[in-house]
């Protein structure tokens, strides 16, 4: 029985999926429309269907990028409690980020599979706990 988890693709697989996959995208005519009508339903409305068919994701792949935005380019920060100066607002802001990239390891799915419950349960709980951070300091998020 071959072992999955010590499987790796050969270099001329993967570029024989990726060559397949880009000719298979290329005539796929529907998929096209659909790329059109959800661009212009973000024009018009913000979001797409396709987005909210995995709100998580697109959530996720949404607030992880700001984060580190708003972390690189700051300018400001509260001035209070746990957020006094800047160094303990970029701490706060390292917390949240560390919350959304296991948000971000979980959409992704990509855990090992021997050992897949026990990074799913420690990334959703890493998440939750950063998550009531990202909470409570979510009108802040500004700059």
């Amino acid at each position: 029985m071959m072992n999955l988890d010590s499987w790796k693709p050969t270099r001329w697989q993967k570029l024989h999926w990726r060559m397949e996959r880009r000719f298979k995208d290329a005539f796929n005519f529907r998929y096209h429309f659909r790329r059109v009508k959800w661009f212009y339903q973000r024009g018009r409305r913000g979001w797409a269907d396709c987005d909210w068919w995995g709100m998580d994701d697109y959530l996720v792949g949404i607030i992880l990028p700001m984060l580190k935005q708003l972390k690189e380019y700051e300018h400001g920060y509260p001035g209070y409690g746990k957020a006094s100066t800047p160094e303990k607002w970029d701490k706060l802001l390292d917390e949240m980020i560390e919350g959304f990239e296991a948000a971000k390891r979980i959409t992704d799915d990509n855990y090992n599979l021997t050992t897949y419950l026990v990074d799913f349960e420690a990334d959703r709980k890493l998440f939750e706990k950063k998550a009531r951070i990202f909470i409570k300091w979510f009108f802040h998020l500004w700059d």
